[in-house]
This record gives C-alpha cells, structure tokens and sequence, in this order.
C-alpha cells in the first residue's frame, strides 16, 4: 500500500502527519509514521502513541521496546544452537587421533630332547589402542576455526538484527520545525472470507489524534 496523510490542529500551529504501510510478511505489516512540528513548542511522540483496531478486535502493535525484546528472545535461541553445535565440534575433535585395532597371533613350536619330541600350538589374541598425535592436532585446529566462524557469524547476526530496529519508534521529543520518521510492526488480524478488511489505525500525539484506515487482505 501507498501512504495516506493527516494532520491536527493545535492551539499555537498544527501538526502534520503521514502513515505508509508495506507488508513485511503473512502476519505483520510494517507502518512507517512520519511527524512535522509546525507549532511552536517541543512535542514528544510516546513508544505507544499508535494503537490498531479491527473489526474483530485490537491488534498488536510493537514498537521498539517490543521488537528489542523479541530480537534477545531470538539471539538467546541462536546461542544455545551454536553453543551444542561448537560443543559437537570439540567433542569430535577430542577423540580425533586415537585408533583402536586387534588381532590374532598363531604360534608352534617343537622341542626335541632324550625322550623324543614335543609340539604346542599356541594362539593369542592382542587388541589395543594407538594415537595419532599429527592428526589429534589438525582435528583440533579445524574444530576452533569452524567454532570461531560460528559465533563471529552469532555476532554478526546480532549486530544486524538490533540495528535493524534502531530505527524503530520510541519517545523521542520534536523541537519546532522538525520532523521524525520511525516504524512500527502491527499484528495483521487473521485473513477470512468476503475480502480485504478495514484496520483503524490511531496516531495520539500532543494531545491530538490522527485516524488512518488500512484494508487489509489477500
């Protein structure tokens, strides 16, 4: 979808306002919310300044605090992941050089003396265990290298992912003459039969309200 415009008057100017919406996948939609301060005082726009509501209800909508929570439940799974997958490494680099083996050996032997001869047959089974110091090492040396790419990969999936919601919308204070941009991800309501349905979207901010409808749909 495009963007829609709106705007509230203030006692000393008024306030200009803008929401663009984008699907971000089956479940969420992106809204960006644009605020022009053309009064002459500060105006601060609140983390929870937008709500949505459909007809079947209100919908979630997450700004930064919300998506910041929900990355962290994120990063934490990844660490576990590569935790048990960087264990796995080591275990298997652990016992890399140690080889076992077995066998049997068959023995006969004669011995002669005043009374004749005699003969004994013998048999013996050995096993045991050998090490391959050279080949311990290089086990080892790869299993640090593929654990040190694994998390050098976690952080860089961490970086990525906090600074992807920098710049999501918190209270942040407009001086006179500005404008902010910031995004929020809003809950879609579960898609049924008989069309697109319509979302009110509320933009509270300085003690005004500005109403955006989306029609949401396949």
């Amino acid at each position: 979808m495009g963007c829609v415009q709106g705007g509230a008057d203030t006692s000393d100017g008024f306030l200009l306002t803008s929401l663009c919406a984008q699907p971000k996948d089956r479940s969420r939609s992106v809204l960006i919310v644009r605020v022009s301060n053309r009064t002459g005082r500060p105006v601060t726009i609140h983390e929870g300044a937008i709500t949505a509501q459909s007809s079947t209800g209100p919908l979630e909508v997450l700004a930064h605090t919300a998506l910041m929570r929900e990355e962290k439940t994120r990063q934490t799974w990844a660490a576990i992941g590569a935790g048990i997958a960087a264990a796995g490494n080591s275990m298997a680099a652990s016992t890399a050089g140690y080889s076992s083996y077995q066998g049997t050996a068959y023995t006969s032997a004669t011995a002669y003396g005043p009374g004749g001869y005699a003969r004994a047959n013998a048999t013996t089974t050995y096993s045991g265990t050998a090490y391959d110091g050279a080949a311990a090492a290089a086990a080892q040396q790869r299993a640090n290298a593929e654990n040190a790419r694994l998390f050098e990969r976690l952080e860089a999936e961490k970086q990525m992912g906090e600074q992807a919601i920098e710049g999501a919308l918190r209270t942040h204070t407009i001086q006179p003459g500005e404008s902010h941009a910031a995004f929020v991800e809003m809950e879609l309501p579960r898609q049924r039969k008989g069309g697109p349905q319509p979302v009110e979207v509320l933009l509270r901010v300085h003690g005004t309200e500005t109403r955006f409808v989306m029609s949401v749909g396949p």
